[in-house]
């Protein structure tokens, strides 16, 4: 589910890195890449694992281009 996502992300910004790890908190998870860190909230991970065809291209881009 995370490393779909990413290739999803990297649509929008190439740099953005390969999957190395990632752990969870109550709001989500805390993804590791070989480039930067990012934060992705359960709503969207829900939905990419239930329809990701829901994740907007907006909400895509918003964590592509997040740190």
């Amino acid at each position: 589910m995370i490393y779909e996502l990413l290739i999803r992300i990297e649509q929008f910004n190439p740099s953005i890195g390969t999957y190395v790890s990632h752990t969870y908190n109550s709001k989500g998870a805390i993804v590791f890449t070989s480039t930067r860190k990012l934060k992705i909230r359960n709503a969207i991970l829900n939905r990419q694992f239930k329809d990701p065809d829901l994740i907007s291209e907006e909400e895509l881009l918003q964590l592509a281009s997040s740190n």
